[in-house]
This record gives C-alpha cells, sequence and structure tokens, in this order.
C-alpha cells in the first residue's frame, strides 16, 4: 500500500474513486479545496468525476501512484516520540 493525497483544485465538488486488485475500492466525495489522504495498492487505478447538468463525467483517469506521497510515511509525522 501506499499513501496518496488528492487535492480539488476545482470550483466544484469531484467523486474519487480508487479501483484495485482483489476488490479493492474507495470511493469519496471531495469538495473545492479540499485534500483527501487515503491508501491504495501500488497497482490502483484513480478516476476522477466531476459533477455536470446531466450528471458525472469522467475527468482524469490515472495511476494511483500519479498522487503518492513524496515525503516520509504517517506513521512517522504524526506520531509522538
Amino acid at each position: 500500500m501506499m499513501e496518496c493525497i488528492y487535492r480539488n483544485d476545482t470550483d466544484r465538488m469531484v467523486i474519487v474513486k480508487c479501483i484495485g486488485t482483489d476488490h479493492f475500492y474507495i470511493e469519496k466525495v471531495v469538495m473545492p479545496t479540499e485534500m483527501f489522504w487515503f491508501e491504495a495498492p501500488r497497482d490502483a487505478r484513480l478516476e476522477i468525476w466531476k459533477m455536470s447538468i446531466s450528471g458525472q463525467m469522467l475527468h482524469v483517469r490515472a495511476d494511483v501512484s500519479d498522487y503518492a506521497r513524496e515525503d516520509e510515511p504517517v506513521a512517522e509525522t504524526l506520531w509522538a516520540s
């Protein structure tokens, strides 16, 4: 699993779907300027759906690695020592 972050830089809410092997699935509504922090398998795909008048429209399809955190893991930054 890898830690990932998606930030909604649009002025509309989006739906983020992360799909991986072995029935891995996360779906989250992300509001404008909100950040979504999640863990996903390295081979997972990320879909970002924008809302339109006619419903949801696929906006981005990418590898989850494109949204991977580049700094140290959460376990080392959030826990008090």
